[in-house]
């Protein structure tokens, strides 16, 4: 019985790895890009990463990664909003872009910023155990006009071949890059190297100038 109980899992196993050996690495569709940025969009507020669960072990990371893959993309200068100033002025420390914000807010970080953009991520679905997924929704909103700039909303999921072939491609190319000790570990493994694998994912779909 343990023998084949042995010879089935090792067969399951051969069929995934067929699977993802054909696979192409993910690419996200579901986004809304403009072709260009505009030229005074030069400075972008981002906002704390949001999640239902407030005590969620990934906020404990998520802010840090989000914020250190998007400034490799070096479009434009980000500034951080702190979820202690949110807290004290507003009462959340983190808001989602799908509630309505408090009136006057874009006007408060724009005076409290300079920015012309603010960013939202929204971060939902998350499960840090195989098969590891996240869902993340961002929008890049004119901080006058409330325009998108830019806006996408994927699912990652390591239950699909193409995001495990596409996480395997990143991690190759971020061992070239030396990541820090707090994000070594595999990528499929490792609920921060997977996220890391999907912000910088998400922002390599944001618009050039």
């Amino acid at each position: 019985m343990l023998t084949f109980t042995l010879i089935a899992t090792s067969c399951r196993k051969f069929e995934e790895e067929k699977v993802v050996s054909r696979a192409e690495p993910f690419v996200p569709k579901n986004l809304y890009p403009i072709e260009r940025l505009p030229a005074y969009v030069n400075r972008v507020a981002v906002m704390p990463c949001y999640y239902p669960d407030p005590d969620s072990t990934l906020l404990r990371f998520a802010d840090d990664i989000f914020n250190q893959e998007l400034s490799q993309e070096r479009i434009f200068e980000t500034i951080r909003i702190d979820p202690s100033y949110l807290e004290q002025a507003y009462g959340e420390g983190r808001m989602s872009s799908s509630s309505a914000l408090p009136e006057g807010f874009l006007k408060a970080i724009e005076a409290k910023t300079m920015a012309n953009a603010i960013l939202f991520i929204d971060l939902n679905s998350y499960q840090p155990y195989k098969p590891m997924s996240l869902s993340v929704r961002a929008k890049l909103v004119d901080i006058k006009s409330g325009e998108f700039h830019w806006a996408i909303d994927e699912t990652f999921d390591t239950g699909h071949a193409n995001v495990i072939v596409g996480a395997s491609i990143f991690q190759e190319k971020a061992q070239v890059r030396a990541l820090s000790q707090k994000t070594t570990g595999s990528v499929l493994h490792s609920p921060r190297s997977f996220t890391k694998y999907i912000a910088s994912t998400v922002f390599s779909t944001l618009p050039m100038r």
